[in-house]
């Protein structure tokens, strides 16, 4: 009896010890503030990219003749500031979906036609019209336009029609089974990679959930061409090359709250929301840093009951602006090497920088203030 206890006690072990092994371990990392700025002004301005060539931010602010184009230095001073959209030769007519500095410290800013090339004088240099299978028009936020050279450093400029954080389903049998259209514009090509196919999440999900496959959310690496997606309901961020267009490797994503993912089958009615409005889990935004760091904004699944008291306390309240909802994750590019971090107090991850530092704007629901406050943090392992 007593040699059967011991080896119930041993087996016993075993498999505790066997299910720890299985359960993935991460480092504890922090966001240490290491800078803050403040910018001047009534109106909200969003950064959308920096160059630490020039240091100098690019962001925009929208203003009642539209969208208003800004230069900022990093003590937030505002040094470049002009309407671009409109009907005169240096202008553009559709609306503004990204923007971006290119590599020599001029602006690229795409609109959902033609993407167009500004000195910092904001003067107009260069407009290329390009094709696309899906007009996709962003309102009210930009991205970050995804262009890299294909060929070399100096060739084959490329990027990426569809901005991140937009769905190209067509409800009309027309959508294509590839997630991401690219124009090489010196060889005047478009092509598409990232098969839905490639996505694990796809045989899990019914009919119904079918267009939230091509809600993308991805980032560009420009040096080593290639694009890190995922989509709002996923477990997962595939890597694709971009020269070659071919899969290179799939990052499994170990949320900390995602329920939703764990299910064998997900159909919409799994989803909480509140009419168009949803309240459940959604991957946000992808940032691919240096050193091969990608960090994921997620955002966490609020309480119905919890989301009834903020929006009777507040009916302008969203689930999705709300900071204490949104956790980081980061990836070596190989694998998550993080639990979920938590965002700053009314922090919303804005751009990521170099040496592992991120830029976050600070919005305090409660307090109405004459400018625009911006901070920086580092991220630091514990």
């Amino acid at each position: 009896m007593k040699k059967f206890t011991n080896l119930l006690m041993k087996s016993c072990l075993l498999i505790i010890l066997l299910l720890l092994m299985a359960v993935p371990t991460y480092s504890q990392y922090k966001l240490s503030k290491i800078d803050e700025f403040k910018i001047n002004s009534l109106l909200d301005v969003d950064i959308v990219d920096y160059s630490p060539k020039n240091k100098l931010y690019l962001g925009f602010m929208n203003s009642s003749e539209g969208d208003r184009i800004l230069l900022i230095n990093k003590k937030g001073e505002i040094i470049a500031n002009k309407n671009l959209k409109g009907q005169e030769p240096n202008q553009y007519v559709s609306n503004l979906n990204a923007m971006t500095f290119s590599k020599d410290g001029d602006i690229w800013l795409q609109t959902v036609t033609h993407i167009l090339l500004y000195d910092q004088m904001l003067v107009q240099k260069k407009r290329i019209p390009y094709p696309s299978s899906v007009k996709m028009q962003i309102y009210g936020r930009k991205e970050a336009f995804p262009y890299f050279y294909k060929d070399s450093p100096e060739s084959g400029f490329s990027f990426i029609t569809n901005p991140s954080g937009t769905n190209s389903y067509m409800p009309n049998g027309k959508t294509n089974s590839d997630l991401i259209e690219v124009y090489n514009t010196e060889i005047d090509e478009l092509h598409r990679i990232a098969p839905i196919a490639d996505r694990s999440i796809y045989g899990k999900l019914d009919n119904s959930l079918v267009s939230s496959l091509y809600f993308i959310v991805y980032s560009i690496n420009k040096n080593s061409r290639k694009v890190f997606l995922t989509t709002r309901l996923d477990d997962e961020i595939t890597v694709y090359n971009l020269e070659t267009g071919k899969l290179e490797s799939k990052i499994k994503i170990n949320h900390g709250d995602f329920k939703v993912l764990k299910l064998n089958t997900i159909a919409s009615k799994d989803l909480s929301s509140d009419g168009r409005e949803s309240l459940g889990a959604r991957n946000h935004k992808v940032f691919s840093m240096d050193n091969d760091l990608i960090v994921l904004d997620y955002i966490k699944e609020i309480p119905y009951g919890i989301y009834e008291i903020k929006k009777a306390d507040d009916p302008s309240y969203q689930h999705m602006q709300d900071a204490d909802y949104h956790k980081l994750i980061l990836f070596d590019g190989n694998r998550q090497v993080s639990e979920d971090i938590p965002m700053p107090t009314n922090g919303h991850l804005m751009l990521g920088l170099l040496d592992d530092q991120l830029l976050f704007k600070i919005v305090d629901p409660d307090v109405e203030e004459d400018f625009i406050r911006y901070q920086v943090f580092k991220l630091v392992k514990e």
